[in-house]
């Protein structure tokens, strides 16, 4: 993919891998195929609305199919909410384990923070939890195991990359699930809790970006080599974050 051809944020991505799943390709009448298909439809569908307000007919008319197949391969609303539920959250998986490849640290890991970030607080992401769902993560006894692979995704995630940068002799310490508790604390603290557990985002006094490249300076300044801080003045890395000042910017 080059770099032209690359998603500029998880919607892009999202919209991406749907219009790829919902162009119909292969046997129309197997019913594996038409299930992924209605399940790409709900989930597209749900890009411009929540799913209290999804309607049956329109998903499967962007599905290709007749609403009577539709209810034939899901008996149900909660069928149908499932599919396209664990679908999207599969392509958010995809998105957030989706690397960002660059030379300098400070923007490689400031980038990928930052899209996690964007991820999980966008309107979007905070529309798309009805009701409906948090009453099947009530009564769903398995739901630790469901979301299991998610959190592990993650840990593997960041645990590769520190073992870059220690790789790169940037830090020098065992990356371990301390250390992203570490990473992550400060920007969870400041964007994720708030708007997640209060609905009140919080108001950043620059741009989203800049407090997420302030907690990897501090992270970076607490187990950052003299290697890595030699090469930082050297290669001006800090100059990369002009791009992406604001003009509320100090």
């Amino acid at each position: 993919m080059t770099a032209s051809q690359e998603p500029k944020d998880v919607d892009a991505f999202i919209l991406q891998q749907l219009e790829l799943m919902l162009s119909q390709k292969g046997n129309r009448l197997n019913a594996t195929n038409r299930k992924q298909r209605i399940a790409a439809a709900v989930h597209f569908e749900t890009l411009s609305k929540n799913y209290t307000q999804l309607s049956v007919p329109a998903v499967a008319k962007r599905a290709g199919v007749s609403t009577a197949t539709l209810y034939r391969l899901f008996p149900d609303d909660n069928a149908l909410y499932e599919a396209g539920y664990n679908l999207g959250l599969q392509q958010y998986l995809d998105w957030l384990s989706y690397d960002f490849i660059h030379p300098n640290p400070l923007l490689r890991l400031t980038t990928l923070l930052d899209r996690r970030i964007q991820c999980w607080t966008r309107p979007k992401a905070m529309d798309a939890l009805s009701p409906l769902y948090y009453m099947i993560c009530d009564r769903d006894p398995n739901l630790y195991e469901r979301a299991t692979p998610g959190l592990k995704l993650s840990e593997d995630f960041w645990l590769g990359q520190f073992r870059k940068l220690k790789a790169e002799g940037y830090i020098d310490v065992e990356p371990d699930y301390y250390l992203i508790e570490v990473f992550w604390g400060p920007i969870e603290c400041l964007h994720f809790y708030p708007r997640v557990l209060t609905d009140v985002p919080y108001v950043s006094e620059t741009s989203r970006f800049e407090d997420c490249w302030r907690a990897v300076d501090e992270f970076l300044t607490l187990y950052g080599t003299p290697h890595f801080q030699t090469n930082r003045n050297k290669l001006n890395w800090d100059a990369d974050l002009a791009a992406f000042r604001t003009t509320k910017s100090a």
